[in-house]
């Protein structure tokens, strides 16, 4: 007999619908059929709302053990229900061949059933309650299979918490359905009224010794979620037993075979929605010791339960988050919140922050704090903005901020991380361009290589040349010729003290060779000034050997006045990833656009088509250049945006420059915006930077610019899981 059976479940966790098959039952008669069972996944609709298994039915008429789609006669559906997770009484079901008797001339298969009452995943005598048959046929008649639905059950006396109800019967009138009449079992999978998170499925084998369930002996398959999650599957979490039976001597006195079982990863998809375990089994039939496609009988899917938080990746909601006014000296929340399931013990949290941030306003000399705290309190993501000029004019900037941070490798768990800022000079202001805020985490779990370093304190430099970085080094083994590097670079940067004009140029160097990874900065106000400012520097190196490398950063001065590195900010970042070249589209040319000026517009050589590879699919865009806003202006705002497929997608950012005493102003600063764009159809959609000079109010005034003194103006589409 071929045997396969799977289950499914809701959002958070599900139920478990054992079958244990112990021998394959066969027939007496010389054009005699053996009764077959296939379970084949039956998708959401009329038949099942929630979805399920479609139960086929037949006589293996070939007779090569498996029951072809010309073979089936009947079906009929196990309709998944309302659970959660499984608990409580588990409805255990076992086949086991019927030899020839009065309830089946030419034998078939026992069906036993009934309630786990000593919840210790074994079906023992005292438990079964019912028994079906599903019989072989010696005359070509179809034999009568026995048939469960699934229904969901309230929350009532047989479940408190609500779960499903197994209802099971035979199939008297070979309709395919469960009628009324036929119906003769009925048991209950209850849900757990505690649990809010899913756990991981876990799979363990004993040796079966001869007896009451195995004959011949076996392997005991044993089966349940790691409710403590420490990896284990203990003896109290086990719900669901299935033995897998030594074969016995036969009639013809042939030896009997061994019951093997094997452990194959099952990915995320239709069969287990978040992945887990598929265990096969069957008997050893050529005696080489492993069990073959072929000889495989049983198909077992143990599934990972759901979690009631997002993993992998999460970003806080779309939209227009302003936190108002922030007053000196006074931390307050920036209403950018977002919480994770940390999967892994040795994993990390990646956090992009891609943002607007005011600092200092209304002050000669003001200054701001930007950070992300986790469960509360601080991880390292803090760094400080800080404007001054020497005249003491009065003074409103705010510019595009962006940030990237890298946990240390915390124990698996949910993690909410959140943004909070202060002011030490002047009020600080977080949003305010219209932009959609954006705070992504992702974990980093190793499967695409990375390394990083966090070291590296203030650095300050006049040379004209480049000066070493010290700290920002990382050594980096490429696992393949064929992928991609990205590096992101975290840091904050001045250029020129108390200096009007002033420029300065740090890069990214591959051992020790210059890169196309490299940005700029200019500051001029019309008075002496200084201007510390967060940044990201995002790269893509292609064409790089599978060999160890080292990347680290340099910094000049252009402008004969000191350029400074690092100030005001907890740590420093530079990570590097290995990432693949297939499955993301992206465009890394070092064009600068000239003046822009008046409503939105395309800005040159700054798109990228990507096929999106299905229905439904999240990308994640990273653009990463320099930009300055409506020079030669006072008081307004420049700004960009990304659009999909010539359409606005709302995920923008800007520049506003003002102080009280000079009129022509001029910022060309590092930008990073980072979008997240969900809900894409499949096919080919274009992604490209546009921009405006008109304000807020309607007027129009100077002109953008895009890419002065950078190395990659790079726009990077990639899929999210």
């Amino acid at each position: 007999m071929f045997q396969q059976w799977r289950f499914r479940r809701s959002a958070m966790a599900g139920f478990v619908l054992a079958l244990t098959s112990c021998a394959s039952p066969s027939g007496n008669g010389t054009n005699g059929r053996d009764a077959s069972v296939r379970l084949v996944p039956e998708p959401p609709g009329a038949r099942c709302p929630l979805g399920g298994t479609a139960i086929q039915t037949g006589l293996d008429d070939n007779g090569d053990g498996q029951l072809n789609d010309s073979e089936v006669r009947q079906t009929s559906f196990v309709c998944s229900g309302g659970s959660t997770h499984p608990s409580g009484k588990m409805s255990l079901v076992k086949l086991l061949p019927e030899e020839s008797s009065s309830r089946c001339a030419s034998g078939g298969i026992a069906v036993l059933s009934g309630l786990d009452a000593n919840a210790d995943g074994l079906q023992n005598d005292s438990e079964i309650t019912s028994t079906q048959y599903l019989c072989n046929s010696a005359d070509g008649l179809n034999g009568t299979a026995y048939v469960v639905k699934m229904l969901p059950e309230s929350a009532g006396q047989n479940c408190p918490a609500g779960g499903t109800a197994v209802l099971g019967g035979i199939d008297v009138n070979t309709d395919g359905q469960l009628g009324a009449t036929e119906m003769t079992a009925t048991q209950y999978v209850c849900q757990s009224a505690t649990s809010l998170t899913g756990s991981n499925a876990l799979i363990r084998l004993d040796v079966e010794p001869a007896g009451a369930n195995c004959t011949q002996g076996g392997t005991a398959v044993k089966s349940g979620l790691d409710s403590n999650e420490n990896g284990t599957l203990d003896a109290d979490e086990v719900s669901n037993t299935t033995f897998v039976c030594n074969g016995r001597t036969g009639a013809t006195g042939q030896n009997g075979k061994s019951a093997l079982v094997r452990l194959d990863p099952e990915p995320a998809g239709p069969n287990c929605a978040y992945g887990g375990t598929s265990v096969k089994s069957g008997l050893d039939s050529n005696g080489d010791g492993s069990l073959s496609n072929l000889e495989v009988q049983t198909t077992q899917l143990v599934c990972s339960s759901a979690h009631f938080f997002r993993t992998q990746w999460a970003s806080n909601p779309p939209g227009t988050y302003d936190s108002g006014e922030i007053t000196n000296l006074l931390w307050v929340p920036a209403s950018r919140r977002v919480s994770l399931y940390k999967t892994s013990d040795a994993s990390r949290i990646k956090l992009t922050i891609s943002d607007t941030f005011r600092a200092g306003y209304n002050s000669a000399n003001g200054s701001g704090t930007y950070s992300v705290r986790m469960n509360g309190s601080s991880i390292g993501c803090d760094t400080q903005q800080s404007n001054s000029n020497a005249a003491g004019w009065n003074q409103n900037y705010s510019f595009p901020f962006a940030n990237v941070c890298l946990t240390e490798q915390l124990p698996k768990g949910l993690y909410d991380f959140e943004v909070w800022a202060m002011a030490s000079g002047g009020n600080s202001y977080v949003g305010g361009s219209g932009d959609r805020a954006l705070l992504l985490a992702e974990e980093l779990d190793g499967i695409k290589p990375y390394a990083f370093s966090k070291a590296g304190s203030g650095i300050e430099v006049t040379s004209a040349s480049f000066v070493k970085a010290h700290g920002r080094e990382v050594a980096f083994v490429k696992q393949s010729a064929a992928t991609l590097l990205k590096v992101t670079f975290a840091d904050t940067l001045r250029v020129g003290n108390n200096q009007n004009g002033a420029a300065g140029t740090l890069l990214v160097l591959l051992d020790g060779a210059t890169t196309s990874c490299y940005t700029g900065k200019y500051d001029a106000q019309g008075t002496g000034g200084n201007f510390y400012n967060p940044f990201v520097l995002t790269c893509i190196l292609p064409n790089v050997s599978a060999a160890p490398h080292t990347l680290h950063v340099a910094l000049r001065a252009d402008s004969g006045s000191p350029t400074h590195l690092g100030w005001g900010r907890s740590s420093p970042l530079l990570l590097v990833e290995e990432i693949p070249s297939t499955g993301l589209s992206y465009s890394n040319t070092s064009f600068v656009s000239g003046n822009l000026s008046g409503n939105w517009a395309g800005v040159g050589d700054r798109q990228v088509p990507h096929n999106v590879s299905a229905s439904g699919k999240t990308v994640k865009v990273t653009y990463s250049d320099t930009f300055r806003a409506v020079a030669g202006c006072n008081g307004r705002w420049g700004t960009f945006q990304l659009y999909v497929d010539n359409q606005m997608s709302g995920c923008m950012n800007g520049q506003q420059v003002w102080n009280a005493g000079a009129g022509a102003q001029e910022y060309h600063h590092p930008a990073n915006l980072t979008c997240i764009i969900p809900n894409l159809t499949a096919g080919i959609h274009t992604f490209a930077i546009w921009s405006t000079t008109q304000h807020y109010d309607g007027s129009g005034c100077g002109s953008n610019y895009f890419g002065w003194n950078r190395g990659q103006n790079l726009l990077l589409v990639e899929e999210m899981p």
